[in-house]
């Protein structure tokens, strides 16, 4: 029995040898840097706008103080959008249409305010 006391002593002053933990992976990270050997295309040019038709500035006149309908369409069916007073200057547009037995241009006041169709024969040309 003392021999078995003895060797339990002696066996619990035996420790097992701490154990290290396996070693981990370590990454490496390498930065590198290439030089384009080429040089980026130049870019093309981008088209420009088609340039808008150029308009005219004329006054309303002929229209007896009544004033000029200014309209959706170029025709008297038209719904009437604005009555332009005599002289109000508008810019009229090489955009034109016939429509009962008149000529109508597509104009705009010159405040930019309306637009539409107005019939021809009651805008006078500026020199």
């Amino acid at each position: 029995m003392v021999l078995l006391i003895g060797l339990a002593v002696g066996l619990a002053g035996l420790r097992p040898a701490a154990r290290r933990p396996p070693p981990t992976a370590v990454a490496r990270i390498v930065w590198t840097t290439t030089v384009p050997t080429e040089r980026p295309a130049t870019p093309s040019p981008t088209p420009s706008p088609t340039p808008t038709p150029e308009a005219h500035r004329m006054v309303v006149a002929g229209t007896g103080g009544l004033g000029l309908r200014l309209r959706e369409g170029p025709g008297l069916q038209y719904a009437v959008l604005a009555v332009l007073p005599e002289g109000t200057a508008v810019w009229a547009f090489p955009r034109w249409a016939e429509a009962d037995g008149l000529r109508w241009r597509w104009v705009q006041t010159e405040d930019g305010g309306s637009a539409g169709w107005a019939a021809e024969p009651y805008l006078l040309a500026e020199p």
